[in-house]
């Protein structure tokens, strides 16, 4: 992306994400690019399990990443990646960031804390394995406060980062394959652009949930699942529903918003090869 100004560059980057360019301004990297993936190795940790937790649901989950997560996508997420922390912002905060954390007794992404509750539409969380910041925000913070009063939620059974990692984390992450350092960048990137869409129409992930462009194409015909699974710099993602192949390959390729450097092979009717620097990732169209 040519060199421009980080005001410009904020109101590019909204029209790709979904932010409003106020949010979308502290995530502009120096030279003025839009700063999906410019960040600290903890946040490419980060995001590269957050790959491994929301790219795991419903039946074609690897048996070893049951993480119960759910789908984000259905919760209208915007996803606003900064350098050194990531900002989740949903419909239902509590719901999600009470989702990613799990409780002492069930941890979901192991080693995920409560850093703090700010207020009644702000969790700050943190990974303890990777030292990684992400918040998880409200969306609509104005219509959220004209109905009956919050009650905040119990926080006693919910894991803060006072406490220390638990067995049950320790064997969770010990069933996570290794991961190359590039397929770690390429998976995080797929995951800071799970809601992408080009504001010129053409295509629209969805957060992996809906279809908001209104195709008439069916693709509906199967309950929304997924699977990412392998080892090192080979792995496969598997999904049925949304979004559509198209799209995702042109998010990922984009010229603007898409991950630098990223290549694509079509490999037969229903996958693609996509591969960065060594690292090679099939997808998998299981709607076909």
């Amino acid at each position: 992306m040519p060199h421009t100004t980080a005001k410009a560059a904020s109101i590019i980057r909204a029209g790709f994400t979904g932010e409003v360019p106020a949010t979308a301004l502290p995530g502009i990297d120096r030279s003025g690019g839009l700063g999906l993936d410019h960040c600290t190795p903890e946040q490419t940790e980060l995001r590269a399990l957050l790959a491994l937790a929301c790219f795991n649901h419903g039946t074609l989950t690897a048996p070893r990443l049951r993480w119960r997560v759910g789908q984000i996508g259905a919760y209208d997420p915007v996803i606003s990646p900064r350098f050194d922390h990531l900002v989740l912002i949903v419909n239902a905060c509590d719901n999600i960031a009470l989702r990613l954390v799990g409780s002492s007794t069930d941890p979901h992404i192991p080693g995920m804390r409560v850093e703090e509750r700010l207020g009644y539409y702000l969790w700050s969380l943190r990974h303890l394995p990777s030292g990684a910041q992400m918040y998880v925000s409200e969306r609509n913070t104005l219509s959220a406060g004209r109905g009956p009063a919050r009650c905040l939620p119990n926080l006693r059974r919910r894991l803060g980062v006072e406490e220390p990692l638990t067995a049950d984390d320790y064997n969770k992450l010990a069933a996570v394959p290794e991961i190359s350092p590039s397929m770690k960048r390429l998976l995080a990137g797929i995951w800071v652009r799970m809601s992408l869409r080009d504001p010129n129409g053409s295509f629209d992930l969805g957060g992996w949930c809906i279809n908001p462009l209104d195709r008439t194409t069916e693709r509906a015909r199967w309950a929304p699942t997924s699977r990412l699974w392998g080892h090192e710099g080979r792995w496969d993602l598997e999904w049925r529903v949304y979004p559509f192949p198209d799209d995702l390959i042109a998010a990922l390729t984009h010229p603007i918003a898409g991950i630098e450097g990223v290549m694509v092979d079509r490999m037969s009717t229903h996958s693609w090869l996509i591969r960065l620097d060594d690292a090679e990732l099939y997808l998998h169209d299981e709607e076909l």
